[in-house]
């Protein structure tokens, strides 16, 4: 069985206005030693999904239903969602490790670089201060962070937005987790940074068989990094294939128009293109595919294929690539460069039918 595998998570935040869903429905899988990318536009629930994972979701968050099976060392699998809070404790950094979007909200001003560190290890491991100091010191050198013996006695705001992220992935990786969550860890960095920590974690993966779940915005950062990708929009997956396959032959209208979206992604020397209107707010979710509103592809038939009426379900159009679309596989072949290809819908407004 997988490392970790999620079916049907459902997580809601229940407000004076209603009932908020913020993730409907997610399925996903990891396993040992691989890097699975989660990528959708900023409010589609991909940090609430890593944070369900890990039962970190703040009242008035509820995760509502549905499993969180994380395999043992031993193989037998356990449900994150219902395991009592002490031992939901020793899971957290110790079988998970999470690296968060901001470093300096997420790490205390007030102790230092290797208390922070330290104190992972003596929550997690039966070893004395000093030898927990020393582990810090050999995490600190691991992730590369320069003059790690004098760092370990700094504060936070002592050092760089890159330096900071280092340190969040050594206590992460503090007590060698199966797995790491990773929300996005290159965000507030330069290029040149941004570099250096992918490549780091893709080095401390092959080392260590750590798997990652990687959430990201940026597509570059997926092709190169993961092998497998989910695709989120409106709380829900609507995409999931390996990276190979889905940057070669996407299926959903919306990794489709993702895809074109991209600089150099439609034809060459033509302008930007991009996705019309916004992803919609979870109180505000339309009936049927929740794409349909923004969708180049949509009808509305009233038939069984109907995008405004019938909620299309995840199902595997081809081996181990699934997409929650009533047409896919219908759309058009993705073209090679200068030819005709379905980002071409996307010139188009919402609703037309205009065919690549």
């Amino acid at each position: 069985m997988p490392l970790l595998d999620v079916r049907n998570l459902v997580t809601a935040f229940h407000t004076p206005a209603g009932r908020v869903p913020a993730v409907d429905g997610v399925s996903l899988s990891i396993d040992r030693g691989r890097t699975l990318g989660l990528v959708g536009e900023s409010g589609c629930g991909k940090s609430v999904t890593a944070m369900s994972v890990l039962r970190l979701v703040a009242a008035p968050g509820v995760i509502e239903r549905g499993e969180i099976l994380l395999e043992d060392r031993d193989g037998v699998a356990r449900d994150l969602a219902r395991l009592p809070d002490p031992e939901l404790r020793k899971v957290r950094g110790g079988r998970i490790g999470m690296i968060f979007q901001e470093p300096m909200t997420s790490l205390n001003p007030v102790f230092t670089i290797g208390d922070q560190v330290a104190e992972a290890v003596l929550l997690h491991r039966s070893v004395s201060r000093a030898e927990a100091r020393g582990r810090a010191l050999e995490m600190l050198r691991l992730v590369r962070l320069a003059d790690p013996e004098q760092r370990i006695d700094e504060y936070p705001h002592q050092l760089s937005g890159g330096m900071r992220q280092r340190v969040m992935i050594a206590m992460a990786l503090a007590c060698e987790p199966d797995l790491i969550i990773a929300d996005e860890p290159t965000t507030a960095l330069d290029v040149t940074i941004q570099a250096q920590i992918l490549e780091l974690l893709a080095d401390l993966r092959r080392r260590l068989g750590t798997a990652i779940l990687l959430i990201t915005h940026d597509l570059g950062v997926v092709a190169e990094t993961c092998d497998e990708v989910a695709v989120m929009y409106a709380g829900r997956i609507v995409e999931r294939a390996s990276a190979a396959e889905l940057f070669s032959r996407p299926l959903h209208p919306y990794t489709i128009g993702l895809l074109a979206a991209r600089p150099g992604g439609g034809r060459a020397g033509g302008p930007l293109r991009t996705i019309p209107g916004m992803v919609p707010a979870p109180q505000d979710f339309p009936s049927g595919c929740r794409f349909h509103p923004r969708c180049a592809y949509a009808r509305q038939d009233g038939g069984p294929g109907d995008c405004v009426a019938a909620v299309p379900e995840l199902r595997e159009i081809e081996p181990g690539h699934f997409v929650r679309c009533h047409h896919a596989g219908a759309l058009g072949e993705p073209g090679r460069a200068g030819e005709a290809e379905p980002g071409r819908a996307w010139d188009a407004e919402p609703g037309r039918k205009e065919r690549p």
